[in-house]
């Protein structure tokens, strides 16, 4: 695994510079030696931006960890000639890498752990300054032995760019009843389903969209109802109304059928009214007193739009007038509905 040594622009200026030297990236031999290798994740490759003399471990400060913390390095050598302690396999991948004079092969005691470790280079074991000649911000570099080692934990998702804002679709605000719902269920569907041209009542598609537009429809004829209920001026609902009275303390009348007492003369000697099919309308011009019920002098009389008012109780027998009160009647006028 390679790691990288600071910010590209500060390793192109070191590396431009005519005497400035610094460190460019570390390598740890993992998945390239065999499972059973005994240095794999123990021998390092620190790669430096320019050739270089006098690079010692005592000029290395290796420090970090977590669990294990007392990793010592073992040797350091320069990569040409490559070092007589290298086993084949690490020669070999040392052979094969073109900058051979400018690596510095270390090997240490121990594998570490998974925290990260930092690899600083040092005047002496008492001195934490930068040996001369190099870049302070290029004479350190972070890295961990075990990063090719598999983990249970998930991979941070790599996202190039942001997802595309999702666009709005067109509703039309306006839809109030079951053929405006219907049709925008409809154009709905062909939208987000382009080869969809249901046209047949028994489509599951149309189907679908006909029973939400009747529950749009239900559900929108309940908003006009309380809002038109909610309001004194408007209220259509007796129960509504006395609400409203309610709350102003005021005791609203269950009301009563307008009523009135009729007289009637006779000629013959008795006279019962049945109270079903009876009938008393108010004057009525050009219309004869009495009047056969589905006559034609009845609907000439009803289109002078009269008060209608029927009996309130039982009929009883009518006496002729004999000198006294004329028999009286009280009637009742269901037409007429009021509140006091």
């Amino acid at each position: 695994m390679i790691f990288h040594c600071c910010d590209e622009f500060r390793r192109n200026a070191t590396a431009a510079h005519p005497t400035l030297n610094g460190l460019d990236y570390l390598e740890v031999l993992d998945r390239d030696l065999p499972d059973s290798h005994e240095f794999r994740q123990r021998t390092l490759f620190l790669h430096f931006l320019k050739p270089f003399i006098g690079i010692a471990p005592v000029n290395l400060r290796l420090t970090g960890g977590d669990r294990i913390q007392d990793v010592q390095i073992d040797w350091a050598e320069a990569g040409q000639p490559a070092p007589s302690a290298l086993t084949p396999q690490e020669a070999a991948l040392l052979a094969a890498l073109p900058d051979a004079d400018r690596i510095l092969v270390i090997r240490t005691n121990s594998a570490g752990d998974r925290s990260t470790y930092t690899l600083r280079l040092v005047r002496s074991a008492t001195d934490d300054r930068v040996p001369e000649d190099f870049d302070p911000r290029l004479g350190e570099i972070d890295f961990s032995f075990k990063v090719e080692c598999p983990s249970d934990f998930d991979c941070a998702p790599v996202t190039d760019c942001p997802p595309d804002a999702p666009v709005a679709s067109e509703i039309n605000y306006l839809a109030k009843d079951y053929g405006s719902f219907r049709r925008l269920l409809l154009d709905r569907l062909r939208t987000l389903v382009p080869g969809w041209q249901g046209r047949s009542p028994a489509d599951p598609g149309v189907t679908l969209a006909e029973l939400l537009a009747y529950v749009g429809d239900q559900l929108s004829y309940q908003q006009d109802a309380i809002a038109t209920e909610a309001y004194l001026g408007t209220a259509r609902r007796r129960v509504s109304i006395r609400r409203h009275a309610a709350l102003v303390d005021y005791a609203m009348h269950d009301g009563c059928n307008a009523r009135v007492w009729v007289q009637l003369q006779v000629t013959g000697p008795t006279v019962t009214l049945p109270q079903a099919g009876t009938q008393f309308l108010t004057r009525c011009a050009g219309t004869p007193v009495r009047l056969s019920p589905d006559s034609s002098a009845l609907t000439t009389a009803m289109q002078q739009q009269p008060l209608v008012f029927e009996p309130l109780h039982d009929a009883l027998p009518i006496l002729p007038r004999t000198g006294q009160l004329p028999a009286v009647r009280r009637t009742d006028r269901p037409h007429d509905r009021g509140i006091r």
